[in-house]
């Protein structure tokens, strides 16, 4: 029988809410030139953005992301409380494994495979980065149990 222990709600919505202002910021006033150059340069052209899709299309997409990192916070959690991460460091351990282990070789699978570039993957690490170390060192601050 599979134990699914309990994830404290609030952990879960300050992870979302963490992950959604981060996107934000990044995607957005930060960085959101050089990552729009970069897409465009990846997609051929402006296209892929969907400049035809009506204007609510933005705030929908907002909504399904935020369910998305909601979900992310949800199994952050569910692992920090499987593992019994009860340090900070043993919470930065748990975030750098899932970087390292899954979201590296992830993206550079991409790179290999894809031939996606190299700005578009820097995006995709920084992203990962904050979605995994510091998204499970903020949830350990707050408290997932």
């Amino acid at each position: 029988m599979i134990h699914i222990p309990y994830v404290a709600g609030g952990s879960v919505v300050l992870g979302a809410l963490y992950n959604q202002v981060t996107g934000a910021l990044v995607y957005g006033p930060l960085f959101g030139k050089v990552w729009l150059d970069a897409m465009n340069k990846d997609k051929g052209g402006e296209g892929w953005m969907g400049k035809d899709a009506p204007k609510n299309h933005m705030p929908v997409l907002l909504l399904k992301e935020f369910f998305l990192n909601l979900g992310k916070s949800w199994f952050t959690g569910l692992l920090l409380n499987l593992t019994q991460a009860r340090t900070m460091s043993q919470a930065a351990q748990l975030g750098a494994f899932l970087f390292f282990g899954v979201l590296v070789p992830s993206i550079a699978s991409e790179t290999m495979w894809e031939k996606r570039p190299i700005d578009v993957q820097k995006f995709k690490l920084l992203s990962g980065l904050s979605s995994t170390v510091v998204l499970a060192c903020l949830m350990h601050w707050w408290g997932t149990e």
